[in-house]
């Protein structure tokens, strides 16, 4: 289960990354960008689930860990979320492959630990 407690702590990190670094950098320039506020409303909106996701599924992280859950509901929950977080490293390379070059450096940095998160899920219930 050291693969799960790596997975923990990753994905504690990319949790208080995402807040301080959303909170602090990405939230102000979207609210000061000329935008209609519908549109504000709804890149607000999407940072407060994509925040809930993060603590939600570390959450289920540490639990698993902690073998707080039987081990026959932790083993369809720890697949799924590591499909869900290895879609995301996809989705984030494909992002930064498009992304210029300022940019693509820190996506192609977060999307290989959201495919370690991934992996990291994946095989722990496997048990390989």
């Amino acid at each position: 289960m050291i693969s799960l407690a790596i997975a923990t702590i990753l994905s504690a990190a990319v949790c208080v990354y995402h807040l301080l670094e959303g909170k602090q950098k990405r939230l102000p320039k979207l609210m000061s960008a000329p935008l209609s506020e519908p549109d504000k409303q709804w890149f607000s909106a999407l940072f407060y689930c994509q925040s809930v996701f993060y603590v939600s599924t570390t959450a289920v992280f540490l639990v698993c860990a902690l073998k707080l859950l039987p081990e026959m509901y932790s083993y369809s929950l720890l697949l799924f979320l590591g499909l869900n977080y290895g879609m995301y490293a996809i989705w984030l390379f494909y992002v930064a492959l498009l992304s210029p070059p300022q940019a693509s450096l820190r996506l192609r940095l977060q999307s290989l630990v959201f495919l370690l998160i991934a992996l990291l899920a994946v095989l722990s219930p496997l048990q390989l």
